[in-house]
């Protein structure tokens, strides 16, 4: 694992196929783990040598199944594709997975807005830098694969569509109502197992 500057960053990814994945974090969660192995596995067999992906620090965490634990499943898959892991310096004392290959450290954030989205019509924080990487890169963004999400999957949802990158949405169920604590029930439609992207990525 070796750390990077941004410069370094674009330079190691130049030549590559970027992809992404986003969706639940840890107030979401996922509930069919099974469902979500055969996703990312799927994504796993459909890459090759110039893959690589970006990745956002959530930690894998079987018990606490949230968007970090598809880069530990996607290392298990197939441990040849290169993980670039991108996220704030405050949260350098969580460590660094070991799938993560190389990692970019930024202070490009406020307390208002920590971890990535929109914030006064402008994309911030780990969001703000994914962004560049797409204008930055010759091929930019080649993929995002979206695993329902929150609000901040909404808001680079709707940088996904301005920047014309090709998608694929997921609206795999959310172990959690969106407070870490609430379950989701089996009785309950779709669009509350789904959570708030359901029926808004298309």
């Amino acid at each position: 694992m070796r750390t990077l500057n941004f410069n370094s960053l674009v330079k190691k990814l130049k030549d590559k196929d970027v992809y992404m994945m986003i969706g639940n974090g840890s107030k979401n969660q996922f509930r069919d783990i099974k469902k979500i192995k055969t996703i990312v596995k799927n994504i796993a067999s459909m890459c090759n040598e110039r893959t690589a992906f970006l990745y956002f620090g959530d930690a894998p965490n079987k018990k606490k199944p949230d968007v970090g634990l598809l880069f530990e499943l996607l290392h298990q898959y197939n441990p040849k594709i290169p993980i670039f892991m991108i996220q704030i310096k405050e949260a350098k004392s969580w460590g660094v997975p070991k799938f993560v290959s190389y990692n970019y450290w930024h202070n490009d954030y406020t307390k208002t807005c920590k971890w990535g989205g929109i914030y006064k019509g402008k994309p911030c924080s780990n969001t703000k830098k994914w962004v560049s990487l797409e204008k930055r890169l010759p091929n930019g963004i080649r993929c995002v694969f979206i695993f329902g999400g929150g609000a901040i999957t909404l808001d680079e949802y709707k940088l996904i569509k301005k920047y014309q990158i090709p998608y694929e949405y997921f609206p795999v169920e959310r172990k959690f109502s969106g407070d870490g604590k609430t379950k989701t029930k089996k009785s309950e439609n779709l669009k509350n197992k789904v959570g708030i992207t359901y029926g808004k990525i298309h």
